[in-house]
């Protein structure tokens, strides 16, 4: 493959004639195209299929179909949780465990399944239509093998994989407010009393993110003095806003700290004798907007019962699907998922449904979207519609490129991507270039080549793995790839055309340097998947 990627980087720069086309699509096709697509990496994590996409080309309403089957896919809550992940932030597969000696096999494992457990969550509540409330309420929890190995839960002996089970620490039942993925993620010291844990819990299912708030502090405060810093936070205008609040909430999590770090009887267990720690170090008891409370379940409950807690999930997933943060001029359409929420029983499946069929959601309505804006993926989205598409992963010594940010691509290309929480612009960047550019190459050469040996179980090259440029067979190829990998005609648009016409150059340079026809063919996939 390497000696191919000068002669690829020249070619892409030439172009030649284009030859006669059929009748181009439809505006109105080539939108719903986009939007299947759309519709189809959200709720699945791949491409749609050829035969949907030439479906939904001659009959554009069809879209909408094709989303309410998209809605039931088994991998529905999977995607669900995964496009929540760069609000939730829990994935991290760096910690100094060096200091401490693990009952594990492969401590890379461990560290990349502890932030996924609470995500998880996410993902049954969504993939089992069990209401939001349960990722506050839930007695349960999932997680895998690796951590079942020093997790104390009741993980079925013998078997593998992620499995729905119950702590047996004499924890409370709060969901994800007792799970040790997220307090592993959102550690805390004892200055910092949990506030940071508070926070977490208030940005993630409230959309109320205390460190974004304005606030004007006594600049005379000498905030290495302990016990004037803890007097202000009582009596100071400026700090009563926020820990009236926050710190009642934090008072709850206790029960997670850890006296010793990087211990794993500390971060595995939950430490009920803890709970009234409270009094030793804020002396502010456990509450919520001004309820009191004991535990974790009554925050759990407290939260579930906030209308906030509702509305926050309507925004978080309508700002993940758009891309981009709610405004203003959202609320009419916010208000309306809502309502299509709570009608569903507030199952997950009801609110994207919701979502999904909004016009500012396909793209399909110029005047309440911009039909040519596109969506930049996330490494997790990048990788699974690639698979999806030629059955490669990247793989180093048996690992997981983009299941880790110790070592690999994830990272570079994005990682778990944006909350959408601030008015940030999220743009291509150069090692995102970079790192889908390395992918194309390695999944195109991955798979053309099987393709070619084996016609019958082709998947990208099922037409013209023996036809030339100037045969039916090598134009309805390129036409095919056209559609299937970049969501749009090659005919059409002079920029289409002019397209077509570097694909067909490129398969031509490369064949004649190389003699090979899977060379040619990979050269023009890796490029599109570029």
């Amino acid at each position: 493959m390497g000696r191919l990627i000068p002669l690829l980087a020249l070619a892409l720069t030439l172009g030649c004639g284009a030859d006669p086309e059929p009748a181009p699509v439809s505006e109105e096709g080539q939108r719903a195209v986009q939007a299947l697509t759309r519709a189809s990496l959200d709720l699945r994590g791949e491409r749609p299929s050829l035969a949907e996409l030439r479906e939904v080309e001659a009959h554009p309403d069809r879209v909408h179909d094709l989303i309410d089957d998209y809605l039931q896919s088994d991998r529905f809550g999977e995607r669900y949780a995964a496009l929540l992940a760069g609000v939730w932030r829990t994935p991290v597969t760096e910690s100094d465990h060096g200091q401490a000696t693990y009952p594990v096999a492969d401590i890379y494992a461990m560290l990349e399944s502890i932030g996924q457990e609470p995500l998880r969550v996410v993902a049954r509540v969504a993939q089992e239509d069990l209401p939001w409330t349960e990722v506050v309420l839930a007695d349960w929890t999932v997680i895998d093998h690796t951590l079942a190995d020093f997790y104390p839960t009741d993980y079925p002996a013998g078997q593998t994989g992620w499995q729905t089970v119950h702590y047996s620490d004499d924890r409370p039942a709060a969901g994800v407010l007792a799970a040790n993925g997220m307090w592993w993620r959102y550690d805390s010291t004892q200055a910092n009393a949990n506030r940071g844990r508070a926070n977490a819990v208030s940005r993630i299912l409230l959309c109320r993110d205390y460190l974004e708030e304005q606030i004007e502090g006594d600049r005379d405060l000498d905030l290495l003095d302990e016990e004037a810093v803890n007097t202000a936070l009582r009596t100071a205008d400026a700090c009563v806003t926020c820990h009236a609040s926050l710190d009642p909430m934090a008072s709850f999590f206790w029960g997670f700290y850890n006296h010793f770090n990087f211990s794993p009887a500390e971060q595995a267990s939950y430490h009920p004798e803890r709970e009234l720690d409270w009094e030793l170090f804020t002396g502010v008891e456990p509450g919520y907007n001004g309820t009191p409370g004991d535990t974790l379940d009554d925050l759990g409950r407290a939260i579930a019962a906030d209308p906030r807690f509702v509305e926050c999930a309507v925004e978080r997933t309508w700002e993940q699907l758009l891309s981009r943060p709610a405004g203003l001029g959202d609320i009419d359409d916010l208000s309306r998922h809502r309502e299509a929420f709570l009608d569903s029983g507030l199952t997950v499946r009801g609110l994207v449904a919701s979502v999904a069929h909004d016009p500012r959601y396909l793209a399909q309505d110029p005047s309440v979207a911009d039909p040519a804006g596109g969506k930049l993926v996330t490494a997790d989205l990048l990788v699974s519609q690639i698979e999806a598409l030629t059955g490669f992963r990247f793989e180093t010594d048996g690992r997981d490129t983009f299941a880790t940010d110790l070592f690999g691509l994830r990272t570079m290309a994005g990682g778990d991507g944006p909350a959408f929480d601030n008015d940030a612009v999220v743009a291509p960047t150069a090692t995102l270039a970079l790192v889908a550019e390395r992918l194309a190459e390695a999944a195109a050469w991955y798979r053309v080549p099987a393709d070619l040996d084996d016609p019958g179980g082709a998947t990208l090259i099922t037409t013209g793995a023996s036809a030339s440029p100037g045969d039916p067979a090598f134009d309805t190829q390129l036409d095919d790839l056209f559609l299937r990998l970049l969501a749009r005609s090659a005919t059409g648009e002079p920029a289409h055309e002019a397209d077509r016409a570097r694909a067909t150059r490129l398969w031509q340079d490369v064949f004649a340097a190389t003699g090979s026809r899977a060379d040619a063919w990979a050269a023009v996939v890796a490029w599109m998947l570029r």
